[in-house]
This record gives C-alpha cells, structure tokens and sequence, in this order.
C-alpha cells in the first residue's frame, strides 16, 4: 500500500474521481491543489506564491496524503515525495466530453463547481484541457525524472479501478 500518492492529468480527466476512490480505499486523506492556489473561501481568489507554499508544505509533510493536479511544476516537490505518482492519460476526445459533461451538469446544478459555469467558463475549460494535452510529454517525463514510482493510466485502468471499487 502506499501512503503518498500523487495524481497528474488533465482537467476532465479524472483525477478527482480516482483519488475519492483511493482515499475511500486506503483511508487517506485527499487534497485538491487548485483549492491551494486558489482560496474558495474568498471568492475564488488566488492565494499568493507563498500562502500556496506554506499550505503545500503543510500537505506534504504529513505522512499520508493523496494528491491530484494538473501538474504544475511549482508542485514538483509532491511528485519526489510521492510513493507513487499516477498520470491520467486519456484520449483527447475523451477529455472534451468529460469537460463538457461536467459544465452541464454545473449549469443545472447537479454536481458543484468551484467558479460560474458560463459560456466564458466552458471555453476556457476546454482551453485548459487543450493546453495539458499539449504538455502531456513534457508532464510525464518530469514525473519520470522525479517520481520514486510511477503508473501512467489508460481507459482500462480507470474502467478497472471503478469496477474494484463497487463491487
């Protein structure tokens, strides 16, 4: 089992769903580092460098945790101290629709969202999508660089992990 683990991949990939499982799973605490960049409690603003190294230093000093991001790089110190380090990778089309379905869903009220979902929204969702797409390569070969162990997941694995987990 490990008690460190660190999940990366693409808005609409889902890495919230993964560590939900894992952390129902292992008992872990999870942790989203967009509520660290970001502070929900005051409107959605962004916390300064330093207020989001202090609350990210805090996480990782513990001695479990799960993690998901989109992997940013001011993080990369979770990915040397992870036990594992997950990278979701799914089709890009996979992705879209995941992207579009949850701001369905926000719009109407069946699942929560951390900003309004607008029209605004929805195209910049899928712009950041587009974007950690792109950067899949450079993501994953700094988590080879970094990571103690590391698992990039395909459809299959997730479809299996949710199959565990319901039974």
């Amino acid at each position: 089992m490990y008690n460190k683990i660190y999940i990366i991949g693409p808005v609409g990939s889902g890495k919230t769903t993964l560590s939900k499982i894992l952390s129902k799973k292992y008992n872990i605490e999870r942790y989203e580092l967009d509520k660290v960049v970001w502070n929900d409690d005051n409107g959605n603003v962004k916390r300064t460098e330093e207020e989001i190294k202090i609350l990210f230093n805090k996480i990782i000093s513990t001695k479990s945790w799960i993690i998901e991001d989109v992997g940013r790089n001011k993080f990369i110190d979770g990915i040397k101290k992870a036990d594992i380090t997950y990278y979701i990778d799914l089709p890009r089309i996979t992705i879209y629709k995941r992207c579009i379905s949850r701001w369905v869903k926000q719009k109407f009220g069946r699942e929560k969202y951390n900003y309004k979902p607008t029209l605004k929204s929805l195209f910049e969702m899928l712009k950041w999508a587009k974007q950690d797409i792109k950067n899949k390569k450079v993501k994953i070969e700094r988590i080879r660089n970094n990571s103690k162990k590391y698992k990039i997941l395909k459809s299959k694995d997730l479809k299996m992990l949710e199959v565990d987990q319901n039974e």
